[in-house]
């Protein structure tokens, strides 16, 4: 009897400890699964107002996105410009989802070789109206094959690049997944808006053509088909123009002319169902390098060439461009 109460202590200590020796490493696994911190940018980007980037390539002149009531502005020294949206949001995705992997290294002394130091690395500083919430410091990136990778299938290999990355005031350096620097290191053109139309052509009811002398015309959809002055089009090559104009884009910036009338030699007015405002394609003559000079209204205060890329006669055409005549004019003629 006394051998039975012994056991049954025994076999009670022994559950007992081994529910306690469970109970702490599942504590110290729970600990030991993140000793670092993984949100490297903690702000909420729907609150961010201004993005300040100070780029390797050009370090004395940052770049700065400013969040205004008509859009994101770009400026760049004394130059304003209109930022270009969808860049907007790919970097402030790129901050949200900015999560580090590891620690590179908790030491000062490691900053340089890594090029998170304030001399080497493309800053970037995140302010909520005027207070700044984030400061980070993009480093070099790795490039890594994984080890059981067949070198000889190169097609099918998939890298795995990095990015080292220092928080602020912070002495750990961090490795974040990505090559951040393609996201950040770019030219001032990149961040511009270069959008002349983004719209549905489905939407379109009229284009008006106003050009010189009794050239102008008008392209009319009625009851889905297309007409210039009452006669039916081609469907293929209305189809064309249509497709191009609707997400035309340059990259031709023109900042240093102004155009030489406040009138405009040509435009192009689009009209339809589901907007607010009708929108307005200018040409401004220029000089023999540029042509003309075109504005959208929908980007306004920005200019293209018209002459470089062919700009000019690929918006403004004439109405030969839409009949299967072959015979094909410049448009004012």
């Amino acid at each position: 009897m006394y051998k039975k109460k012994t056991i049954r202590k025994l076999a009670v200590f022994f559950v007992v400890l081994l529910a306690l020796v469970v109970t702490v490493l599942l504590v110290d696994q729970k600990k030991g699964k993140r000793t670092f911190r993984t949100d490297l940018f903690e702000a909420d980007t729907a609150d961010v107002t201004a993005i300040i980037i100070r780029t390797k390539a050009d370090r004395d002149n940052p770049v700065i996105l400013e969040r205004k009531k008509s859009g994101w502005q770009l400026k760049s020294g004394e130059k304003l410009f209109n930022a270009e949206p969808v860049m907007v949001q790919e970097i402030l995705r790129a901050l949200n989802d900015l999560k580090a992997t590891r620690v590179a290294a908790t030491d000062k002394a490691k900053w340089k070789e890594f090029e998170v130091d304030d001399s080497s690395a493309t800053k970037i500083m995140v302010k909520k109206d005027k207070k700044l919430v984030s400061t980070l410091y993009l480093g070099k990136f790795s490039y890594q094959i994984p080890k059981n990778a067949n070198p000889y299938d190169y097609y099918n290999q998939q890298p795995k690049i990095s990015t080292y990355v220092k928080v602020g005031d912070d002495k750990q350096v961090y490795v974040a997944e990505g090559f951040l620097s393609m996201i950040f290191n770019r030219s001032i053109n990149d961040y511009r808006n270069r959008a002349i139309i983004r719209s549905n052509s489905n939407d379109w009811t009229r284009l008006t053509f106003s050009y010189p002398a009794d050239s102008s015309f008008g392209l009319v959809k009625e009851k889905g088909f297309w007409s210039v002055d009452g006669m039916p089009v081609d469907s293929v090559k209305a189809a064309e123009y249509l497709t191009f104009i609707a997400s035309a884009s340059s990259e031709k910036f023109v900042d240093d002319q102004k155009p030489l009338s406040a009138k405009p030699d040509f435009s192009l007015r689009i009209e339809g169902d589901n907007r607010v405002k009708p929108i307005v394609i200018s040409a401004f003559a220029a000089d023999s390098t540029h042509g003309y000079l075109i504005q959208s209204s929908e980007n306004e205060g920005t200019y293209f060439s018209g002459k470089q890329s062919g700009l000019f006669d690929r918006i403004f055409v004439s109405r030969e461009r839409f009949f299967n005549t072959g015979k094909q004019t410049p448009a004012g003629q």
